[in-house]
């Protein structure tokens, strides 16, 4: 309630269009030349590959002055992302998450009044508002002015738009925002799934395919495109479920990561999220694999077995909740998902054993209710 709210004007750089409303951010991996994060974190050493990101080993030639091109260090985060947009729109949606949360809980006008003035500044006011796209999402400097991973950026967007709904009820929700709000993500949604790099995006065969259809689904059934969202239920099985599970329930392209347990818990988080999305069309997503991929995974939640894939940045220890990249108890949601869909305590008694974990006090109670 004390923010005065966040907007891509207020990051330092312009991107290179040269318009600030353009959002812009850092693809998280990528050093200069000259940098050696497995050296300044601690980890071992991991294979450095070439600033493309294709994983031939080749570095391009490295400029000491300037740092590039800059190159790709799998799982070791370039604090420099936190220069661009990419924090001030996650702070951005879970702030507007708590915000339609607590006035759908309280019914108080303070809530619903903070939350629009959010919405506004970063959707709507013209001198504020950041255009519907991400074409200077996850640049790489001296290689790329954008790439298609920055998609993954915008996925809690999701989780947003449901909170936003919970705002409708408001005095001071109004047609105009909402049809503006709707102009928006329509844009938005046209951008995804029409331009260069949302089309590239779509082609992952990774946990970033299944948020992309993640985001597209529910971006649909919000701005009332019932079309698109139903030719997206209908090809997940095939396109994403079938062909990134393997039928023993292993995530193979998430288990070759330098920090697998982190990508495979972040995959299935997806991977349930999009069956929420298909159970709103007439597809069932749930008796795919996806269950067939969480109990694969539990002996490892539990602690029962060691996790047999590398992880270079610690993932079951010295954690919390909020360290989403390294916290087992990020798998919190993923499992009260599996334990409501599957009418299966056997998921929820699991969460009572996550470290860093406050089960009956954390806010994830509302978000994902415990039904059994």
């Amino acid at each position: 309630l004390n923010s005065e709210g966040w907007s891509v004007m207020n990051k330092k750089y312009t991107p290179p269009s040269g318009d600030k409303h353009d959002y812009m951010s850092l693809d998280k991996y990528y050093w200069p030349c000259t940098a050696h994060p497995n050296e300044t974190f601690g980890g071992k050493s991991i294979n450095r590959i070439e600033s493309e990101g294709k994983g031939s080993g080749r570095v391009a030639e490295c400029d000491p002055k300037t740092g590039l091109p800059y190159v790709r260090w799998d799982g070791y985060t370039n604090p420099e992302m936190h220069l661009y947009d990419h924090d001030a729109c996650i702070n951005l949606t879970q702030a507007l998450i708590d915000l339609g949360i607590a006035y759908y809980f309280t019914s108080q006008e303070t809530y619903s009044i903070k939350a629009i003035s959010f919405i506004s500044m970063w959707f709507l006011n013209n001198d504020t508002k950041m255009n519907p796209n991400l074409n200077y999402g996850h640049f790489i400097p001296g290689v790329v002015n954008g790439s298609h991973g920055a998609i993954i950026d915008t996925r809690l967007f999701v989780e947003m738009l449901d909170a936003i709904a919970l705002l409708k009820t408001s005095i001071h929700w109004t047609n105009d925002i909402d049809t503006s709000l709707k102009e928006w993500f329509k844009q938005y949604l046209d951008w995804l799934r029409n331009s260069d790099l949302g089309l590239e995006e779509k082609k992952a065969d990774n946990n970033h395919g299944v948020w992309y259809d993640v985001q597209c689904g529910f971006i649909a059934l919000h701005i009332g495109n019932t079309t698109v969202a139903k030719s997206i239920a209908e090809s997940a099985n095939k396109t994403r479920v079938q062909k990134q599970i393997q039928p023993d329930g292993e995530l193979p392209a998430e288990e070759a990561r330098t920090k697998s347990w982190s990508y495979v818990e972040f995959c299935t988080d997806a991977l349930f999220h999009l069956a929420i999305f298909t159970s709103h069309t007439s597809v069932q997503l749930y008796d795919s694999r996806i269950r067939t991929a969480i109990d694969w995974q539990m002996p490892y939640i539990l602690l029962q077995k060691p996790w047999p894939f590398e992880q270079v940045v610690p993932f079951v220890t010295n954690c919390t909740i909020d360290d989403v990249d390294q916290c087992l108890g990020s798998y919190f949601n993923v499992l009260r998902m599996a334990a409501n869909a599957y009418k299966d305590n056997t998921y929820e008694n699991a969460i009572a054993t996550l470290p860093g974990v406050d089960y009956e006090g954390s806010y994830l109670n509302l978000l994902f209710p415990k039904k059994y």
